[in-house]
């Protein structure tokens, strides 16, 4: 399916209302699951790494991947429920930026130990959206 590039005002405006409101919903959903985890900060880096952001960004990505490869498959990417979903709610609901700044607290007390987990949460966000290609395939 070809993509529509060009956008008239109208839907430009619609377009930026659907990301604006899903991401702002993912927001607010990412932080109220991030006020259930404590602050940890003991003495060993694996006290300090973000179990709750690492778990929402897996299901973020592996949701978003089943929903572009299942029902939004052939959707135009400035299709409003694919910007409402993946640009705006998922955009907003995972945050790899948020955890490397938690990382780099892991730096601070162990240099390999961050670098570890930075690797991880890659590798496991790869194999998230594969899990969830693969899981569509079958």
């Amino acid at each position: 399916m070809r993509a529509h590039t060009t956008l008239s005002p109208k839907q430009l405006a619609l377009a930026v209302l659907a990301v604006a409101c899903g991401g702002a919903a993912g927001t607010i959903a990412r932080d109220l699951l991030l006020k259930l985890e404590p602050q940890a900060v003991g003495p060993d880096w694996v006290d300090r790494i973000p179990w709750v952001l690492l778990a929402i960004n897996l299901v973020g990505v592996y949701v978003a991947t089943r929903l572009l490869r299942g029902p939004l498959r052939h959707h135009d990417p400035n299709n409003l429920t694919r910007l409402l979903l993946i640009t705006g709610l998922f955009g907003g609901f995972t945050s790899y930026s948020s955890l490397f700044v938690d990382l780099a607290a892991i730096w601070h007390v162990s240099v390999l130990g961050s670098i570890f987990m930075a690797l991880m949460a890659i590798l496991s966000g790869v194999f998230a959206a594969w899990l969830g290609l693969w899981r569509r395939a079958r």
